[in-house]
């Protein structure tokens, strides 16, 4: 006989557990015997997922609505588009980014081994300084900031996908996000964004 009910084996769309980052966790690793978790995201018009790697997880993502722009290895790497239906490998130790160039929100499934992904979108709540740089000194992530920036130049982009990022004034006010900003890439990277969120202030008081 099962010792598991129907409840404790099917999570409906309205069950996952929301979290600080635009990650949902369906289901954690602690429910997986450790081994993987299970989580929906989203990338809105216009927005990337910053580019990075994680050393000691790989992932897969199913997408479920829209298309992906896809970088792997950084520049000099591969380039390529997946679409709705498609699953995409990332394994451990390969830096990639993604965006989307469309005019829908695009939805996808991420599942990744271990639990250093599901902590990492736990740190959110922390705010986005401790999560990157938490990310950096204990979960074996790195990220390449200066990689996003050129990409997001290159194709127009506005927005970052996965983390809910704040207003610049309230990003300031975390001491931790300050001290990324002692980087210079940290530094050209904020005023990057800056710059978008006074545009699109202009662009919503012009007729």
């Amino acid at each position: 006989m099962s010792t598991y009910s129907a409840s404790d084996l099917v999570i409906a769309p309205s069950q996952g557990e929301k979290t600080a980052s635009d990650m949902v966790i369906i289901a954690r690793t602690a429910k997986l015997s450790g081994h993987f978790s299970i989580m929906e995201g989203e990338v809105r018009p216009k927005e990337i997922l910053s580019f990075h790697t994680h050393h000691n997880e790989d992932q897969h993502m199913y997408i479920i609505s829209g298309e992906l722009c896809f970088e792997v290895g950084g520049a000099g790497g591969i380039r390529f588009e997946a679409r709705a239906g498609s699953h995409v490998l990332k394994p451990r130790g390969s830096s990639h980014g993604f965006w989307n160039l469309g005019t829908q929100t695009v939805r996808y499934i991420e599942t990744s081994t271990e639990d250093g992904f599901e902590r990492f979108v736990d740190s959110r709540q922390q705010g986005l300084g401790s999560m990157v740089g938490g990310a950096t000194r204990e979960l074996g992530m790195s990220f390449e900031t200066d990689r996003t920036l050129e990409v997001m130049k290159e194709f127009g982009l506005t927005g970052l996908a996965g983390a809910n990022l704040p207003p610049p004034r309230e990003l300031l006010q975390d001491p931790a996000f300050r001290e990324l900003l002692h980087s210079e890439e940290g530094r050209e990277f904020f005023l990057y964004m800056a710059g978008v969120k006074v545009k699109e202030a202009f662009a919503r008081l012009l007729p």
